[in-house]
C-alpha cells in the first residue's frame, strides 16, 4: 500500500506555525487509560500523523520529539506491584517479578525491589524511564553480573498504532516480544506495562576511586600516561571477570582540569576509575586495587600522580538508594559516539595498537577544550552467560562485550542553523571518530541508546543481521509508518527536514 506523504498534509499547518513550533509536537495525549492511547494512535496513523512516545523524556536521539507530530505521554502509568510467584508463559514454573508501569523511572523500580529484598537490572541514572531503556536493550551496574534489562523481560503489554492492545511473551505475539527486547524503543508501539524478573539484593557493595595522570607537560610524562592508560584499558575484561564493575572517565585538556579537578593542565589523558564490586571484601578489592597501581606503575616508570581511594564496604541499599536529581544532560547540545569493546578489542590486541587507538579515539575538535572518553564496565560474564533462548533482538555484540565506550569531541553551536551545526558535528565525527571504531573494532556493534544515531553505517553499527526481520515486523505492527526515529526500523524510507520538521517519503520532493 502506496503511503501517502507527509509534506503534504502539513503544509499549511507548517507556514502558520513555523516561526514557534520548533520541534515541538502539534498534538498531546496526558494519557491515564490504554484506551485513551489506542483511541489516539489510530486516529493519528488514520490522518497520517507521525507519532513520538514519551515516558521521561531521557533520550540522546530525538525519539520522544518531534515537530506537528502526536506526542503520546506514559508517566502516568506509574503502577508497580511485586509478585514472588508469577507464571511464566510457556512454562510450568514460577518467577519474582516486578510488574511495572510503563510511565515508571528505574528509582521507583530500585525502591519496589529493595522493599521486597531483591534487587532490579537496570539503569545506573536512576531517573532514566524502564520503557526506553529496557526496549533497547539496557544496562546498569549489575548487567555483568545477571545480563542486560531486556533479558529479564517476561511480559509486557503494547499498544499499536492501529489501536491495537496486544499482550506479548513466549506464547503469544512472539514475533513483537522479540523486537522489543533490544531494538523496540518507539517504533513498534507504546509500551503501557512490563514484567520485569528480580533477582537476590546483594549483601554489600565495596568501593573504590583510582586517578592518575602526566605529573607535567613534557613529552616523556604524556607518553608515560598514554601508556598507562592503554595498561588498564587492557586489563578490563579480567578485572571484569574477577566481579569488578564501575566507570572509568578519561579526560584531557581543559576538560580534565575543570572536571576532575586537576592542579595544572596536564598532557595527554588524565584518567578516573571508580570501580566496585558486589559480595565481596574489603581486603580482595584491596588486593586488585594493588595489582593495577603495580602494573600502571611498570609502564609508566614511575611518571604518574596516582591517587587511590581506600576501599570500603557499606550495604547495597546504601550504595544505590535512588538520587532523584536532574540529569546532568538535561539541556545540552551534543553529539557523541560509542561502542561494544570485548576482549579482542581491549586485551588481545598489540599495546602499541591500543595506545594509538585510544590517542585517536580522543582528538578533539578543539584540542586545547579537550575532550572525554568513557568506558561503562557493564557487560562481560552477565550478558555472556545468559541462555541463548532468552537473546532477543539486542545488539549482538552485547554478548562478546566487556564495555561500553562512549566518546564526545565534536562542538555543536546551539545558535547556529540547526541543520548546519548538526551536519556539522555528524560529519566531523564520521571523519574523526566514527572512522577509527571501524578500523579498531570493525565487527563490533554499538548501542542504540549511546551512540551516534547518524552514523552513516547505522544499520550495521545497531542491528547487524538482525535488521531485516526488524523491518518486517515493524511493517506488520505499524503499517501506516506513523512511528519514526533516526536510525530507528524503518528509518530509511524516509527523509527528515530538520529546518520544516517534517517527514517526507526518501526520493520524493
Amino acid at each position: 500500500m502506496a503511503i501517502p506523504q507527509r509534506l503534504e498534509r502539513s503544509q499549511q499547518v507548517y507556514r502558520r506555525m513555523s516561526n514557534t513550533i520548533g520541534g515541538l509536537p502539534q498534538y498531546v495525549v496526558n494519557a491515564t487509560k490504554e484506551e485513551q492511547i489506542a483511541t489516539a494512535m489510530e486516529w493519528a496513523s488514520k490522518r497520517n500523523i507521525r507519532i513520538v512516545i514519551k515516558s521521561t523524556g531521557h533520550d540522546f536521539n530525538g525519539r520522544a520529539t518531534g515537530a506537528y507530530s502526536l506526542s503520546i505521554w506514559v508517566h502516568n502509568f506509574w503502577n508497580i506491584e511485586h509478585n514472588s510467584d508469577w507464571r511464566i508463559p510457556g512454562s510450568k514454573d514460577t518467577a519474582n517479578v516486578l510488574i511495572c508501569g510503563g510511565g515508571n523511572n528505574w528509582g521507583s523500580a530500585y525502591i519496589a525491589a529493595n522493599e521486597a529484598n531483591r534487587s532490579a537490572v537496570g539503569a545506573e541514572d536512576v531517573t532514566v524511564g524502564i520503557g526506553g531503556q529496557l526496549t533497547n536493550g539496557g544496562h546498569g551496574t549489575l548487567s555483568s553480573y545477571h545480563g542486560l534489562s531486556s533479558d529479564h523481560l517476561y511480559q509486557a503489554t503494547v499498544i499499536t498504532t492501529e489501536g491495537r492492545r496486544l499482550v506479548v511473551n513466549d506464547e503469544q505475539n512472539q514475533d513483537m516480544f522479540w523486537a522489543i527486547r533490544g531494538a523496540g524503543g518507539g517504533v513498534f508501539g507504546v509500551v503501557t506495562e512490563l514484567v520485569i524478573k528480580s533477582n537476590p539484593r546483594p549483601e554489600n557493595a565495596v568501593s573504590s576511586a583510582l586517578t592518575f595522570y602526566a605529573r607535567d607537560s613534557s613529552r616523556p610524562m604524556e607518553d608515560a600516561a598514554w601508556a598507562a592508560f592503554a595498561e588498564i584499558v587492557s586489563q578490563f575484561p579480567d578485572l571484569m571477570d574477577a566481579g569488578v564493575t564501575g566507570t572509568v572517565d578519561t579526560m584531557t585538556g581543559q576538560m580534565a582540569k575543570k572536571y576532575l579537578p586537576l592542579p595544572h593542565a596536564v598532557a595527554g589523558p588524565a584518567v578516573s576509575a571508580k570501580i566496585f564490586a558486589f559480595n565481596t571484601t574489603v581486603e580482595s578489592m584491596r588486593h586488585k586495587i594493588r595489582k593495577l597501581v603495580n602494573s600502571i606503575e611498570d609502564v609508566s616508570k614511575g611518571n604518574l600522580s596516582i591517587l587511590v581511594t581506600e576501599p570500603y564496604s557499606e550495604s547495597f541499599w546504601s550504595w544505590g538508594r535512588p538520587e532523584f536529581r536532574s540529569s546532568n544532560f538535561a539541556g545540552s547540545s551534543r553529539v557523541f559516539s560509542g561502542r561494544l569493546l570485548g576482549r579482542a578489542e581491549l586485551s588481545d590486541l598489540r599495546r602499541e595498537d591500543l595506545d594509538k587507538y585510544l590517542r585517536q579515539i580522543l582528538v578533539a575538535e578543539h584540542p586545547d577544550g579537550g575532550n572525554m572518553l568513557r568506558f561503562d564496565l557493564q557487560a562481560g560474564s552477565g550478558p555472556a552467560k545468559v541462555p541463548k533462548r532468552r537473546w532477543a533482538s539486542e545488539n549482538w555484540y552485547w554478548r562478546k562485550a566487556y564495555v561500553l565506550a562512549m566518546v564526545w569531541g565534536a562542538h555543536v553551536n546551539a545558535t547556529e542553523d540547526p541543520s548546519n551545526a548538526l551536519n556539522s558535528a555528524i560529519d566531523w565525527y564520521e571523519e574523526n571518530q566514527e572512522a577509527v571504531w571501524r578500523k579498531w573494532a570493525p565487527d563490533a556493534g554499538a548501542y542504540l541508546n549511546a551512540a551516534n544515531g547518524f552514523s552513516r553505517s547505522w544499520k550495521h553499527d545497531f542491528y547487524g543481521n538482525k535488521y531485516d526481520k526488524l523491518l518486517k515486523i515493524k511493517e506488520k505492527y505499524d503499517p501506516t509508518e506513523s512511528l519514526w526515529s533516526h536510525s530507528g526500523v524503518g528509518s530509511e524510507k524516509w527523509k527528515y527536514d530538520l529546518h520544516s520538521g517534517l517527514l517526507c517519503q526518501a526520493g520524493k520532493s
